[in-house]
């Protein structure tokens, strides 16, 4: 009978606690993998969620579990290409670079007399005002997009506005009691000056 070569075992909660030594491999017996060491990370590294290459350099369909990271690529360059379309989550973008279908996340937010409109959170929020509110935004750069729909209470309310350029529209004053408003920001700069908006209100 042939001689049988059989690597160090554990479950995942035991190589948690286990520092194996540099250039060890075990294998984990919950995950069913194999975990490589570094002689000072406890756990390892499991070598799970991985892309494979068939004999004709096609990728194997595989389920990624782990943080993918794609480095390189530039302002003229793109770092990443898919040729005949991908769908990312709720997003799915074909060969022509249509999106198909969109979903983005949203927020409410708290009413208070000053809002802070926050680009690098959700893109899409509402709001419900209880009184006169001040706005203001935060977290934009080059090409950042931020949507907000604005639900007004049985009271006629009071609007304020940094310095953004409205087209469309004059730069809104008030909303009326029980009205729905849409505000959509562009930002073409780092400046409240280089955001445009856009205000949508229900008749």
């Amino acid at each position: 009978m042939p001689k049988q070569v059989r690597l160090r075992r554990g479950t995942t909660a035991q190589h948690a606690t286990f520092t194996g030594a540099d250039g060890e491999v075990t294998f984990d017996t919950t995950k069913k993998v194999l975990v490589l060491h570094d002689g000072v990370t406890p756990g390892g590294k499991p070598l799970e969620g991985f892309l494979l290459l068939d004999p004709g350099n096609v990728l194997v369909a595989q389920v990624i579990k782990s943080i993918v990271s794609v480095t390189g690529g530039d302002d003229d360059t793109t770092a990443f290409s898919v040729v005949k379309g991908a769908a990312f989550n709720h997003v799915t973008i074909n060969e022509t670079a249509s999106v198909r279908r969109l979903h983005m996340h949203q927020e409410a937010l708290a009413y208070a007399s000053n809002v802070a409109l926050n680009f690098g959170a959700f893109g899409s929020k509402r709001i419900t005002l209880a009184g006169n509110v001040t706005f203001s935004a935060s977290g934009f750069g080059f090409g950042s997009y931020l949507n907000l729909k604005i639900l007004c209470d049985g009271s006629s309310r009071n609007l304020t506005f940094p310095s953004w350029k409205f087209v469309g529209s004059s730069v809104p004053a008030s909303i009326a009691a029980n009205k729905t408003a849409l505000l959509h920001l562009w930002a073409f700069g780092l400046a409240d000056a280089d955001i445009v908006a856009q205000y949508i209100v229900e008749p």
